[in-house]
């Protein structure tokens, strides 16, 4: 009976932060709260809240391929687009994590389309935009090569922040290679 109640609570809590985002966005709310919910010690603190209330234990999958992130490096034509960049693409592709981390978002954007929004544990939190499907759950957690969208052929948005800096394109395909280097 204790196990449903922390279900319960889970997807109250999960429901209460989507609804005041989705607020913030319609303008009803003028405090940032994707901000504050976004801040690496908030989601510490959500994800260590999630794992303790579903007894999450940690274990290791063996990959017996290197998928990563390498078929990002391969975009032939990048420009800047909001706090990132469009990544040009000829063919479509699966978008792998890079690392382990938190989803903080998924969901439609305005301008990025279906987006997904993950809290890397090295600080780095990173948006994939215009993605054609996604394939993992909002404040869910995420290891290194967990699939967690698909892209045709096109643009793709990639936006990378750590400690309230935005990453420059060189520092995008630098992080990107060094996850592939990781793995």
């Amino acid at each position: 009976m204790f196990k449903k109640w922390k279900w319960i609570v889970m997807i109250l809590l999960v429901a209460a932060i989507m609804l005041v985002i989705r607020l913030e966005d319609q303008g009803v709310l003028e405090t940032p709260v994707r901000k504050l919910v976004t801040t690496s010690a908030d989601i510490t603190y959500l994800s260590k809240l999630g794992q303790s209330l579903l007894n999450k234990e940690q274990e290791t999958i063996m990959v017996s391929s290197d998928v990563g992130q390498t078929e990002l490096l391969t975009f032939s034509n990048a420009q800047v687009f909001k706090e990132g960049f469009l990544l040009q693409y000829d063919v479509g592709l699966p978008v792998y994590a890079g690392q382990s981390g938190l989803v903080v978002f998924t969901g439609h954007t305005k301008y990025t389309g279906k987006t997904m929004t993950i809290s890397y544990e090295d600080g780095t939190t990173v948006s994939y935009g215009m993605l054609d499907s996604l394939a993992q759950l909002p404040y869910t957690t995420v290891q290194a090569n967990d699939l967690i969208g698909m892209k045709k052929a096109g643009q793709l948005y990639i936006s990378i922040e750590k400690a309230d800096t935005h990453y420059n394109l060189e520092q995008i395909v630098q992080w990107l290679q060094t996850d592939n280097d990781e793995d």
